[in-house]
């Protein structure tokens, strides 16, 4: 859960943030595609192209992190290590150029964002795969839904609960299991308050509070590298000087 939570962070932090900045969201397809095709309804071909590159910049970083995954012959740790790894430099490449770029075209705007397309591509893909498809860090569709029917799960025992008492009859038995929820909830609020923070930072402090989740994504980096290390010998003696 705090991985997932820690992740969700970054990505909300990434997606505000590089809105601040460039003027589009990074972290999910959802809106690239719906400005490309508003685009391609106004008769804006070079426009249309830049959202649709959004759209392949994100698909080409989870392709690159699922090959990480699937072609490496590290440890499985190591390898989410590698993907984190890349992702952290990933930022800090967009950091160094949106720092050299004085631009203000959208069309330069939009190639500076294809990087933070990538990076949450690669991020969305290896979590993708850590958790079996169950959770998603970079957006919060996929994750409202699950609360919601998590939450609709809950009212109807409580209800079945409250009528079983009024009844005096049988209790409607344990309750749903609270993890899932309690997942649901960190990844959710983890990305709303990545989201203002990446917002407030940037809008004050420009490319530089990009340095915020390349930190972040660098530590949960260096905690998959630990994680993948052999572990270490007991140091008991042996038994025949522990006689």
């Amino acid at each position: 859960m705090l991985v997932a939570a820690h992740l969700a962070a970054t990505a909300g932090y990434v997606n505000s943030g590089g809105y601040v900045l460039i003027g589009s969201f990074t972290s999910h397809v959802t809106g690239s595609v719906g400005r490309f095709a508003g685009d391609v309804a106004d008769g804006h071909v070079g426009a249309s192209m830049s959202a649709l590159s959004l759209t392949l910049a994100f698909f080409g970083g989870a392709v690159a992190s699922s090959l990480i995954l699937e072609l490496s012959t590290a440890r499985t740790a190591l390898r989410y290590c590698l993907v984190l790894a890349a992702e952290a430099a990933l930022l800090l490449v967009f950091i160094f150029i949106a720092g050299l770029s004085r631009a203000t075209h959208p069309r330069i705007l939009d190639a500076q964002a294809t990087l933070l397309c990538v990076a949450m591509g690669m991020q969305n893909a290896s979590v993708t795969r850590l958790s079996g498809a169950i959770v998603r860090t970079t957006h919060l569709t996929g994750v409202v839904t699950d609360l919601a029917i998590e939450s609709v799960r809950w009212y109807r025992w409580y209800q079945a609960l409250l009528l079983s008492g009024a009844s005096h009859g049988q209790p409607p038995g344990p309750p749903p299991a609270d993890g899932k929820i309690r997942l649901l909830l960190a990844i959710a609020g983890s990305f709303v308050v990545g989201a203002v923070l990446g917002a407030v930072l940037t809008a004050r402090a420009s490319h530089w509070a990009m340095c915020v989740p390349a930190a972040a994504v660098g530590a949960a980096s260096a905690f998959a590298f630990y994680q993948g290390l052999p572990a270490r010998p007991s140091a008991s003696l042996p038994p025949s000087e522990g006689r």
